[in-house]
């Protein structure tokens, strides 16, 4: 079968990286959020800037992110990540939720399986709901980085009641919840290493 294609909605994927550049969607073919062809894109797109170059610009999260998620395995290089087939698209955002919602629609309109939205806040906003809930793949988020019980302070995306949504806390070395990490018993399905 096809490579499972994982779009990141961060700041953006340094897609020439030596760990990454095997595993970046190819984006030939790509067509934007309202299903308009774009005539090619470098390996996802760039909603801050408006382009289709989603290097980062202020921040290296969005890479850190992409590596632990598909950085290439037994290269001599870097690390491995944990689904070294899958292919990264790289979708650029400053985190507003109009452009949240735009690469969101990206992910979906050009084949992406699972979206990775390593971001939160505690504003409910119903078009971002709306969005996750209109894209058929898994929605992976984070429970947040507040050492709060979203049962008490919702946190979202994490907090949408919608079934595609896994929220991950984060644990450290000794597989216990890390310092910083939101849980809750309704709203956090599962722990990962975040430390």
């Amino acid at each position: 079968g096809s490579p499972v294609i994982v779009a990141v909605i961060d700041t953006g994927v340094a897609y020439n990286h030596p760990d990454l550049v095997n595993n970046m969607w190819d984006g030939a073919g790509c067509v934007n959020e309202n299903g308009a062809t774009l005539g090619g894109c470098n390996h996802g797109y760039d909603y801050q800037d408006n382009d289709k170059i989603p290097l980062p610009t202020s921040s290296s999260h969005g890479t850190h992110i992409a590596g632990t998620i598909a950085a290439v395995k037994n290269n001599n290089k870097g690390i491995i990540g944990v689904a070294p087939q899958a292919k990264i698209m790289a979708l650029k955002s400053s985190l507003t939720t109009a452009e949240n919602v735009k690469a969101i629609n990206f992910a979906k309109n050009n084949g992406a399986k699972v979206i990775n939205a390593s971001w939160s806040g505690t504003i409910f906003d119903q078009l971002l709901k709306d969005a996750i809930a209109s894209f058929s793949g898994l929605f992976i988020t984070v429970a947040g980085n507040q050492s709060i019980n979203n049962e008490s302070v919702h946190s979202y995306p994490s907090d949408y009641n919608l079934d595609n949504i896994i929220s991950v806390a984060a644990t450290d070395q000794n597989d216990t919840l890390t310092t910083f990490s939101n849980y809750g018993v309704t709203s956090v399905d599962v722990g990962a290493p975040g430390t």
